[in-house]
C-alpha cells in the first residue's frame, strides 16, 4: 500500500464519519441507550462475543501464521479493518486492503495475508447463506402465520427468480464474454485484463491447494462463522426482549441475516445510513412485530452500538499509525 493509496483510503474514512456524524441523532441514541439502561452494556458484550468467534474463524484460515499473531490483535485489526469498510464508498475493498496493510506489518507475508482474507470472506459468506437458509425454513415452518409483509408478491418473486437465472447464465454465455472481451480491447485494457486474470486464477489455485491440505481448520473455521452469526442475532433478540417484545432466536437469526443482505446492497452508501434502517423495518415487519416506533428504537440502539464500536476502532488506528504500531508489537 503506497503512500497515495493510504492518504486516499484516510480521506475516505474520514468523510464517512463525518457523514456518519452528521447523519447520527444523539438526542436519540442518548434517549434509547437510556430506555434500556444498563442493558445496553450487555448488548455491547454480545457484539464482542460475536465479533470473536469471527476473529477465531479467521484464525484458522492462518494455520502457520497464526502464532506471530495473538487473538487480541488480529481483533483490532479486524475491528478497524470492518470500520473502514462501512465507512468507506469502496466496502469490503478498502477494509480488506487495510487488513492486508497491518498483517504485513505484523509480520505476516503479504501473500499470506490475503489467502486468509479471501479465504475467511468466502467461508464468511457460504455460512451467511447457510444460516439465512435454516432461518428461512424454520421461520416458514414454525410459524407460517406471522409470514405477513404486505410487500411479498408471487411476480416479485417470479422477478427476482429470472433476474438470478439471467446473471447466473450471462457470465457462461460466449456471446457476453465476447462482448466483455471486445469493450475491454476498445478501451485499451487488454493488458490489464489478461494480468488480472491470471492473477485471479493463480489465487485460486492456491486457495484450492491450500484447503485440501487444511481440511479440518477449512470445517472450524466455518462453524466458528456459524456461531458468529448466532451469537450475532441475538442482538435483536435481546433489544426485542428488552423492549418487551418477545421472540424467539430462529426469528431474531432470520432478521439479522436479512438486514446483513440490505447492508450487502447499500455497501457503497457510507455507514449504510438509511440502508439499515430500512432492512430493519423490513426485517421486523415480516417476523410480525408491529408497532411504528419498535423499528426506529431498534435502529437507534444498533446505530449507539455501531456507534461505539465505530469509536474505539478510529482509536486504535490512530494507535495503529501514529504510535508505530507501539500497541501491536507488544
Amino acid at each position: 500500500m503506497n503512500k497515495r493509496l493510504k492518504i486516499a483510503l484516510v480521506v475516505l474514512v474520514l468523510v464517512g464519519v463525518g457523514f456518519f456524524v452528521r447523519a447520527t441523532d444523539w438526542r436519540a441514541i442518548l434517549e434509547a441507550v437510556r430506555q434500556v439502561g444498563y442493558y445496553f452494556l450487555f448488548l455491547l458484550f454480545v457484539t464482542f462475543v460475536s465479533a470473536w468467534m469471527a476473529v477465531l474463524a479467521w484464525r484458522f484460515c492462518l494455520p502457520k501464521e497464526r502464532v506471530r499473531v495473538s487473538g487480541w490483535k488480529l481483533f483490532w485489526v479486524r475491528l478497524i479493518g470492518e470500520n473502514i469498510a462501512i465507512l468507506n464508498p469502496t466496502s469490503v475493498i478498502g477494509g480488506e486492503a487495510a487488513k492486508i496493510y497491518m498483517l504485513r506489518d505484523l509480520g505476516i507475508p503479504q501473500r499470506q495475508a490475503l489467502h486468509s482474507i479471501v479465504l475467511s470472506r468466502a467461508i464468511m459468506i457460504i455460512s451467511q447463506i447457510v444460516m439465512l437458509s435454516i432461518a428461512t425454513i424454520g421461520f416458514l415452518s414454525l410459524t407460517p402465520h406471522s409470514f405477513s409483509w404486505p410487500g411479498l408478491d408471487v411476480r416479485w418473486l417470479l422477478v427476482l427468480v429470472a433476474v438470478a437465472v439471467v446473471v447466473g447464465y450471462l457470465p457462461r454465455s460466449r456471446l457476453f464474454r465476447g462482448k466483455i472481451k471486445k469493450l475491454i480491447h476498445w478501451l485499451g485494457l487488454l493488458e490489464t485484463y489478461q494480468k488480472t486474470r491470471h492473477y485471479v486464477a493463480t489465487l485460486w489455485q492456491e486457495l484450492h491447494d491450500f484447503r485440501r491440505g487444511n481440511q479440518q481448520a477449512m470445517v472450524l473455521s466455518f462453524l466458528f462463522c456459524c456461531l458468529h452469526w448466532i451469537v450475532g442475532s441475538l442482538e435483536f433478540y435481546f433489544i426485542l426482549l428488552f423492549l418487551g417484545i418477545k421472540t424467539t432466536v430462529i426469528k431474531a437469526l432470520l432478521v439479522d441475516m436479512g438486514v446483513i443482505v440490505f447492508k450487502t446492497v447499500g455497501g457503497f452508501v457510507p455507514g449504510q445510513i438509511g440502508v439499515e434502517e430500512y432492512g430493519n423495518k423490513v426485517m421486523l415487519s415480516i417476523i410480525g412485530v408491529a408497532g411504528s416506533t419498535t423499528w426506529i428504537t431498534v435502529s437507534i440502539l444498533r446505530r449507539a452500538r455501531q456507534l461505539f464500536w465505530i469509536l474505539l476502532g478510529l482509536l486504535m488506528y490512530v494507535v495503529f499509525f501514529r504510535r508505530q504500531n507501539a500497541y501491536f508489537q507488544q
